[in-house]
């Protein structure tokens, strides 16, 4: 696993600042993210507001293409490979700095890989997504190696007039090396992804405009599907909350305490980021693991358990080795 964030934080006191009409206490106290980060530079959002989302890549400090680089380095590194034997190469990224060449292309081209490389594409639900549609493959169809990008700049889309979507969202990019050949830490036990395309209007990333969503409606289905996920994976296997670990898709802290109070999941094996980092789309469930990785104890299990736009919805149940 890997991951890679970029290094400038918004606080809730600087949003306050901007004059959005809302305030630090009110941004902890309803979404729980007391930090976010980003590639804008903090001069740029106070002076722009980000008033046109087109011209935020021309100031950003870096770019999605060069955090799913950096994620995917750290992944390899800690897996003991060399890109050059990366038979498989699958990038999810929802705000694309060009339609071509795309992500996939340059992470494939910086890092030698030399098999197949293509785009398997998602938003926040990426990590579930990418490993089940490779559980999907004969084992025999696969490549001793298989790397998996997720990666997005989603704050290039924010305006940052709206005090909600402004305290939401952070950069950031996950990678993960899977292998059917060769153990790792974690062994994948199961995988789900699916989708609801008649509700994909209610969550836009917009590629010239802002990002947009149905706020209450999202919430709402996000933590009654997590719910439903995460009974699903108790259901199935023998899960203990008191040993094994829950990992939500990072949308926002209050949003994950409902659900680990739903699923009485102590608050010590509930692992998170969001509130550091803010909401990484696909990125952050993902890159939760990889800031945990030293943690990870043989003999538990990790549950991750993914929502977002489509709308879709998907899950992983890993045994530590």
């Amino acid at each position: 696993m890997g991951h890679a964030q970029p290094t400038t934080v918004i606080t809730n006191k600087f949003i306050e600042d901007l004059g959005v009409g809302t305030t630090a206490a009110w941004i902890e106290e309803k979404i729980g993210i007391l930090t976010r980060v980003t590639s804008l530079p903090l001069e740029y959002i106070v002076e722009t507001k980000n008033s046109d989302p087109r011209k935020a890549t021309a100031v950003a400090s870096t770019s999605p293409y060069e955090l799913g680089l950096k994620a995917s380095q750290m992944a390899l590194e800690r897996a003991g490979i060399k890109g050059s034997e990366v038979g498989l190469l699958i990038v999810n990224c929802c705000t694309p700095k060009f339609i071509a060449p795309t992500e996939f292309q340059k992470i494939a081209t910086a890092l030698n890989v030399t098999g197949s490389a293509y785009n398997v594409f998602t938003a926040c639900p990426a990590f579930a997504l990418h490993l089940d549609f490779i559980n999907s493959f004969r084992r025999e169809n696969l490549p001793k190696y298989v790397l998996c990008v997720s990666t997005a700049t989603l704050t290039h889309h924010v305006n940052y007039n709206d005090r909600t979507d402004g305290a939401i969202w952070g950069d950031g990019a996950a990678a993960w090396v899977v292998s059917t050949q060769k153990n790792g830490r974690l062994n994948l036990v199961y995988s789900s992804f699916m989708s609801d395309p008649t509700r994909c209007d209610a969550v836009v990333v917009d590629t010239f405009k802002y990002f947009r969503q149905d706020g209450r409606a999202v919430r709402n289905f996000s933590v009654m599907q997590t719910v439903k996920l995460v009974k699903q994976l108790e259901d199935r296997f023998d899960i203990n909350w008191e040993r094994d670990i829950f990992i939500g898709h990072q949308a926002n802290k209050t949003m994950l305490d409902q659900i680990i109070n739903n699923r009485e999941i102590p608050s010590s094996n509930h692992w998170y980021n969001v509130d550091r980092v803010g909401n990484q789309a696909g990125a952050g469930a993902p890159a939760v693991i990889s800031e945990n990785w030293d943690k990870i104890k043989s003999g538990s299990k990790i549950a991750v358990a993914v929502v977002g736009a489509g709308l879709s919805w998907g899950s992983a149940l890993f045994e530590v080795v």
